[in-house]
């Protein structure tokens, strides 16, 4: 069986961490004969499942998963690639005649497609890097700074002046692509999404979703996260500098294992940090208004709204 791919509904479930997304997806995927495309930026890492909350075996064995498991724990990845690959992986489950469900909570991830961002390569030039630190250490920031206000204010007011890093950035993109952050940020924005997409955002009650949290965290102990880190610190040589290892739980994880803090305040430090990583996501998604909210606490009753909306809009 065939569908229309460019009027077929993509459906997104996004939200903070701990919300209940992937249990959620997985019960719409079956009602609606639907495959799901994940959008976590740690869950694309193969062997990292307890610290990420991934989803077991067997329900991938029911519903299929793509975007899991697609990277070594060493290897780095990038938005643009991710936007990439989800697209195909879109077009891959339209193509076989199913639905298609976005389902995670990495806002970078969310916005990439659903804005059909065009991302514009620019590499790290590590000499011109080199000589934009020197330069600025050798003057004042705030003359590189007031220069950043002149040609481009709108990235200015999200820069600090003592961010050296920043600064030092918009400057390396400006003489390489002799383009601002704006004009490149506008540039991105002028395909538009590759699909019709229809998007919910998971919302729950904020102090309930923190006890999930703390939950949560205790019982990725329960399960085995001090094993899971110590198998991958000894498998792949310095894996607690990679991108993957400064992901919540993991890079405090490492910190019990070389004993520089105890079990208790490990655990307390994840669930601190978890906590505010999902007050950031609920920024990013709050800032977006294409997003259906569900504020319901049972399943059943989500799936009813969602239902309703794929099938009225």
């Amino acid at each position: 069986m065939s569908i229309n791919i460019e009027n077929s509904k993509v459906i997104v479930i996004c939200g903070p961490t701990a919300s209940g997304k992937s249990e959620l997806a997985f019960q719409l995927a079956k009602q609606i004969n639907a495959e799901i495309i994940s959008a976590d930026s740690m869950q694309i890492y193969k062997e990292m499942n307890i610290g990420t909350a991934k989803i077991s075996e067997k329900q991938n064995s029911i519903i299929k998963h793509y975007m899991i498991n697609i990277i070594e724990p060493t290897d780095k990845y990038s938005v643009a690639q991710y936007s990439k690959d989800a697209t195909l992986a879109i077009h891959q489950v339209l193509k076989s005649g199913k639905r298609a469900i976005i389902c995670g909570g990495t806002g970078q991830y969310i916005n990439a497609l659903l804005d059909g961002l065009i991302f514009i390569d620019i590499p790290v030039n590590e000499s011109l890097r080199q000589e934009l630190t020197e330069k600025i250490n050798a003057e004042n920031k705030n003359k590189w700074y007031k220069q950043i206000l002149k040609l481009d204010p709108v990235s200015a007011e999200k820069i600090n002046m003592n961010d050296l890093k920043r600064i030092r950035r918009f400057f390396e993109i400006y003489l390489s692509s002799k383009m601002t952050q704006s004009e490149i940020n506008q540039k991105s924005r002028e395909k538009g999404p590759d699909f019709n997409f229809i998007s919910f955002y998971l919302k729950p009650e904020r102090q309930n979703l923190y006890k999930k949290i703390n939950l949560r965290t205790q019982q990725m102990f329960e399960q085995g996260l001090v094993l899971e880190v110590e198998n991958l610190m000894k498998k792949y040589d310095g894996i607690e500098n990679s991108q993957s290892f400064q992901a919540i739980g993991y890079k405090e994880t490492v910190a019990y294992i070389k004993e520089q803090q105890s079990l208790d305040d490990t655990i307390d430090h994840i669930s601190k940090s978890t906590r505010n990583y999902a007050k950031r996501q609920f920024t990013w998604f709050n800032a977006r208004n294409d997003l259906n909210e569900l504020t319901e606490d049972e399943i059943p009753d989500i799936l009813n709204e969602i239902n309703f909306k794929i099938n009225n809009k």
